[in-house]
């Protein structure tokens, strides 16, 4: 398989998820979830902090599972309407330039502000019921990951099989998997810390919009083969 530019955008737009106001600063909240437990307690008690690490690696599993779904769905609406492919190839690539844009801070889009929150009450977190809480809370990130999963879906429909649209999906989820894992093994250090990682959150957002801008465009005018680079 060649090595594909496509794939190193997924990852960093995975990456770039982590950060997002829906995200990194409610981690304390959702490894609380995921260990039964207060945050203090979490610190104070490495048996809890293992039973967390496995339920975080579960919830990770279960963001990866509906968003590799909806690549395999992104390509099959893409090969159903394939009459359609060079107009839905267009729209997809002033779309993905419009979120280029608004990560640009050019302008706001109100429904990417927003986020639907779950509360759960006597939570008591396993294997199963994290996998169960991942998906669930990817519905609810959806929203305001709303521009970056909405590029990568994009570029995965345009894939040249379903498996290749899945497999950029999961390198999506691995992207926002990576610092998500590193901050819970991590996790006293990451307290700590994350306000002081959050403040290069602009710059990242930043990057990432001018690299949206350049594939969007490279969608719309269909040079987005030229990315492709053989071994």
């Amino acid at each position: 398989m060649g090595n594909e530019l496509t794939f190193w955008v997924a990852i960093f737009n995975g990456f770039l998820s982590f950060f997002t106001p829906c995200v990194l600063p409610l981690l304390p909240l959702y490894f609380s979830y995921l260990a039964g437990t207060t945050i203090t307690n979490l610190e104070n008690n490495k048996d809890i902090r293992k039973i967390m690490i496995i339920n975080a690696i579960a919830f990770v599993l279960g963001l990866s599972i509906l968003n590799i779904t909806l690549g395999f769905g992104a390509k099959v609406i893409n090969d159903t309407l394939v009459r359609y492919q060079d107009s839905i190839r267009k729209v997809g690539g002033i779309l993905v330039i419009i979120f280029g844009l608004y990560f640009l801070g050019v302008f706001k889009i109100k429904l990417f502000n927003k986020e639907k929150k779950y509360h759960y009450k006597n939570y008591s977190p396993n294997f199963l019921k994290s996998l169960l809480l991942g998906i669930t809370f990817s519905f609810g990130w959806t929203p305001c990951n709303g521009p970056i999963i909405g590029t990568i879906l994009f570029l995965a429909s345009f894939e040249k099989d379903y498996m290749r649209a899945g497999f950029m999906m999961l390198v999506y989820s691995i992207g926002f998997a990576i610092p998500f894992l590193i901050s819970a093994l991590l996790l006293s250090r990451f307290i700590n810390n994350y306000k002081r990682i959050y403040k290069y959150f602009d710059k990242i957002k930043f990057v990432a919009g001018l690299l949206m801008i350049i594939m969007g465009i490279m969608l719309y005018t269909n040079t987005l083969s030229l990315l492709v680079v053989s071994k």
